[in-house]
């Protein structure tokens, strides 16, 4: 797990070492509702939305969430979010 900056962007790396999944499940990951491991109790096991939320969040401020399956099994979770964007401009009527 780490954090790093550049003069564009914050860079925040998440990883496990779970079993990883296949990567046809790595996008659909991101879908609502989808559950990797369908057998998991949905009281311990969530139902499927953290990802989905999250990626949301990302690219609302024009950020990016990824994950990946990494060589030494498991998986890195990838939250790119540029810095030093120009504020709004308010709206003049």
């Amino acid at each position: 797990m780490g954090v790093t900056r550049d003069e564009a962007s914050a860079t925040v790396e998440i990883r496990d070492d779970g079993p990883g999944m296949p990567p046809a499940d790595l996008e659909r990951a991101f879908e609502p509702f989808f559950r990797a491991e369908p057998s998991r109790n949905r009281d311990t096991g969530g139902i499927g939305l953290g990802l989905s939320i999250a990626r949301s969040i990302a690219v609302a401020h024009a950020g990016t969430l990824t994950i990946e399956n990494t060589p030494q099994g498991g998986l890195l979770a990838r939250v790119v979010l540029p810095h030093g964007l120009p504020a709004k401009q308010e709206e003049r009527h």
